[in-house]
């Protein structure tokens, strides 16, 4: 089973590439305001008063379980940084990424997390994509689809909002894709370079059961931190029911994690909130928000309970961010 991520783009055009791939997007145009740095929102998943500033741009998430899903964003910048805030319905918050003990073996639970992904055009590059947005970027060959960019050059910056693995650190997790597919690879998918921390798994191959519990202290949930996680010595002390994150929590340093994040889920209701530096020092896999005269092409996917093909996109959209 592929990997949620793995399948953004070939995802979010499944029903055009079913119609035969001659669909056309609308262009919808996202207006950033220009704000000082001290009038900058807090990135904490609250909406500061000075997102009440900015006009709200709607757009359709659809063709995935959950129906229409309307997604309402607004983007701020200043000298340094650019901000993002969306906000979309999700009946229930997923944080669902758990082994479970049945008393004899540990097994992955039911259910995975909400997700929600940005495919940027780095640097308007990828032939076609303000015309027809992510449907350029899957390949039919025989029936399988095979994700990737039409040709060297061409690049696209993929940020991905995770709740459980990387909100609890402050980070969207930063990747991208290319157009060379390694052998055996259906995807082209990267992650961006980083130096230390990230997500690990919670997995000891030889014990065949996770391998970090809360140390003494830490209350038990969905999200373990590295900073808070022990090794497991005595498999004896847990009972049929039990669960433990299938990940271990630590911020990425390095290009991947370019991207803060905060996000906050209530009543049946996402608002997540985004920044990132307008200039990078990974200038080949990331998009530059340097140039206020030109257009910021990308798309969205949004997943409840995230699973291969249970999302909604704005595959029949393409959004142009500019920086008014």
């Amino acid at each position: 089973m592929k990997h949620p991520t793995a399948m953004l783009a070939m995802l979010m055009i499944s029903a055009l590439v079913a119609a035969g791939g001659a669909s056309w997007a609308a262009e919808i145009e996202v207006a950033a305001k220009k704000v000082k740095d001290a009038e900058a929102p807090q990135i904490d998943g609250k909406v500061d008063k000075v997102w009440d500033t900015v006009r709200a741009t709607k757009v359709t998430a659809s063709e995935g379980p959950q129906g229409k899903v309307e997604i309402s964003l607004k983007a701020l910048y200043t000298d340094k940084d650019v901000y993002f805030l969306f906000q979309w319905p999700d009946k229930t918050m997923s944080l669902s990424r758990l082994f479970e003990f049945d008393g004899k073996e540990w097994k992955k639970a039911k259910g995975n997390e909400d997700y929600f992904a940005l495919a940027w055009d780095i640097n308007n590059t990828v032939k076609d994509f303000p015309k027809k947005g992510c449907t350029v970027l899957c390949h039919k060959q025989d029936k399988e689809l095979l994700l990737r960019t039409n040709a060297p050059g061409e690049r696209m910056d993929y940020w991905f909002h995770k709740p459980q693995r990387m909100n609890p650190v402050g980070q969207a997790d930063d990747q991208y894709l290319t157009h060379e597919l390694k052998k055996g690879e259906n995807s082209a998918r990267r992650t961006d370079p980083k130096t230390a921390g990230g997500y690990e798994e919670n997995w000891d191959k030889e014990a065949k059961r996770p391998k970090y519990t809360f140390r003494e202290g830490v209350k038990p949930g969905p999200i373990l931190l590295k900073k808070d996680a022990v090794e497991i010595k005595d498999q004896g002390k847990f009972k049929p029911g039990d669960r433990l994150p299938r990940e271990v929590l630590a911020p990425f340093v390095g290009s991947r994690g370019d991207i803060q994040s905060g996000a906050v889920w209530d009543k049946g209701r996402w608002t997540l909130e985004l920044k990132r530096a307008r200039a990078t020092e990974d200038k080949e896999n990331d998009v530059q928000f340097t140039d206020p005269g030109r257009p910021y092409y990308f798309g969205i996917s949004v997943w409840d309970d995230a699973d291969d093909e249970d999302h909604s996109h704005t595959g029949e959209n393409v959004l142009k961010l500019m920086l008014k």
